[in-house]
């Protein structure tokens, strides 16, 4: 794609009309996971196959969201006024509405490689196209099946006239897609729609884009459509005791990994009263006999005391619940990348105010060289080492007028460098790689009202980074080490067994649920992991 040649819609017909003469009939549209999905196009293209048997369709994405719906009058006089409450003006994905008729046309196939348990039972067309793969590959297949339109809803922040853009809630598959499609042979026709919601959060990390990411940009404000939000399930007594149970083997200064659900939600309300409610809290440890029964294997993993050094999260899914983890002072613990600097910073040698002794500690190491090279200045200064306005030129620092020798060996010159260049704070720590979202419209509006120094700390990016220690781009096994460290994964597991050939009919997150022949079995489970997930 040309970078230079993004083009602007504010009507999606055109913009559809556009990617058609452009790619031909035979259309294979991709679509982000979840809550990124560029709705208001995804409906145009699915609609223009409709009419015209001529276009052959295939949609590639993964869990479609879909509102609740009613099967009698009863359910509609109790569900309309909740739908209107919490999705608000939201669009239904017309392919799911059709499918889930059995209306879809036999020019249009809908592919999904992570579908809802137990959601499509009795769906042949899902269960057949359903695409078998790792979440970690998934950018790989998915060009692989050919994919020649890839859309996806998309924040828009514009400063002085100069607009960038953010892949938001989704960039942990879009944005290899998107790279590898860049890559592509330029026999294959590929266009890439970015659709504008300024009801989306805008992030930061690899989620921020220039707009050269796009060959379409489609941006009207009557498509600013409210987003799906998860409505929050009750937490139950049993949930609240695994909470406070796998709480316990949290470690102080270590990492977390939390999934959605009422299990997530209890493990956070748990922490919570470890952290804010410290005596309370251990008094309910000691009444509930944990204690007496764990007490050696809390010392060792975890242990009760508040959280002095704070948590940080790596995490495919970013659920609201590390939000309150944030704002109660638990999730802190930033991370730098840079392996050397974090080896540092693990071992409390550097802390987030800088002091002079930095400079000792950096060349002890072999971070950076006394005679600071141009290599070492950009280092110091990206970490806010070394103050922004100063520049490196020929073994000089220079601001305007003055000038100060690299050379840091050199007592005078390592003086008025500690005086006159020297920053305050390290820069681009941040406390949570994550690499989607989705949750309550609360936690989309928490993440809006947050400062962009907050949300900067939350550092969206690929599923490669977050699931891959080694290989590729994101490949940086000794800084994920580092950066990991103590790690601990609570989320929840499906254990099942089956008899006389049971099918799941729907298994929600804490339910048990019986089936003729056999049982189903929800299994909780906190994993300290090497190095992280």
């Amino acid at each position: 794609m040309d970078p230079k040649s993004t083009d602007y819609y504010e009507d999606v017909q055109k913009c559809v009309d556009d990617a058609i003469e452009k790619v031909g009939y035979k259309i294979i549209l991709g679509l982000p996971l979840g809550l990124g999905k560029a709705n208001i196009t995804a409906n145009e293209f699915f609609r223009r196959a409709r009419n015209d048997p001529a276009i052959k369709l295939k949609i590639i994405t993964a869990l479609t969201l879909e509102r609740p719906t009613w099967s009698s009058e009863l359910e509609k006089r109790f569900l309309e006024p909740f739908l209107e409450r919490v999705f608000g003006d939201y669009p239904d994905l017309e392919y799911i509405l059709a499918l889930r008729k059995g209306a879809l046309p036999p020019n249009i196939e809908i592919s999904e490689f992570f579908i809802k348990p137990g959601g499509f039972i009795g769906n042949p067309h899902i269960q057949m196209n359903y695409i078998s793969t790792n979440y970690t590959f998934a950018p790989r297949d998915i060009v692989d099946t050919g994919v020649n339109v890839m859309a996806q809803m998309v924040s828009k922040k514009t400063i002085e006239d100069r607009s960038s853009y953010s892949l938001s809630c989704n960039p942990e598959v879009s944005m290899d897609v998107m790279d590898r499609l860049q890559k592509m042979d330029k026999d294959r026709k590929v266009v890439v729609i970015g659709e504008v919601n300024r009801n989306l959060p805008y992030m930061y990390g690899d989620a921020e884009v220039e707009p050269s990411m796009f060959d379409y940009i489609l941006d009207n404000p009557n498509y600013y459509k409210t987003l799906f939000g998860a409505p929050k399930m009750p937490v139950s007594t049993q949930d609240y005791h695994i909470g406070l149970y796998a709480g316990a083997l949290i470690k102080d200064g270590g990492t977390l990994q939390i999934g959605i659900g009422s299990l997530g939600d209890a493990l956070v309300y748990g922490l919570q009263q470890r952290h804010l409610k410290n005596e309370t809290y251990k008094q309910i440890m000691v009444k509930s006999k944990v204690l007496e029964k764990f007490a050696p294997i809390i010392n060792t993993l975890g242990g009760l005391d508040p959280f002095e050094k704070g948590l940080y999260g790596s995490t495919e899914m970013l659920v609201d619940g590390y939000l309150h983890l944030f704002q109660s002072g638990i999730i802190k613990r930033k991370v730098y990348d840079h392996a050397g600097l974090q080896t540092l910073v693990n071992a409390d040698q550097i802390k987030e105010e800088i002091t002079p002794d930095i400079i000792d500690l950096l060349i002890q190491e072999n971070v950076i060289q006394a005679r600071l090279t141009r290599r070492n200045f950009k280092f110091m200064q990206k970490f806010g080492i070394i103050k922004p306005e100063w520049n490196y030129e020929k073994d000089w620092l220079i601001q305007g007028d003055t000038r100060i020798s690299a050379d840091l060996s050199d007592p005078g010159q390592r003086e008025l460098f500690v005086g006159s260049c020297l920053g305050n704070k390290l820069r681009h720590g941040v406390v949570i790689h994550a690499g989607f979202f989705l949750g309550p419209q609360s936690f989309y509006t928490a993440l809006k009202t947050m400062t962009d120094e907050e949300r900067k700390q939350i550092y969206m990016t690929s599923v490669l980074f977050v699931n891959q220690l080694y290989g590729g781009v994101y490949g940086n096994e000794e800084l994920k080490l580092l950066q990991r460290k103590d790690a601990r994964f609570v989320n929840a597991a499906l254990m099942f067994t089956m008899l006389g050939g049971v099918v799941s009919d729907g298994l929600e997150n804490g339910q048990v649920v019986s089936g003729v022949g056999g049982q189903y079995n929800f299994v909780s489970q906190a994993h300290a992991l090497p190095g992280g997930r």
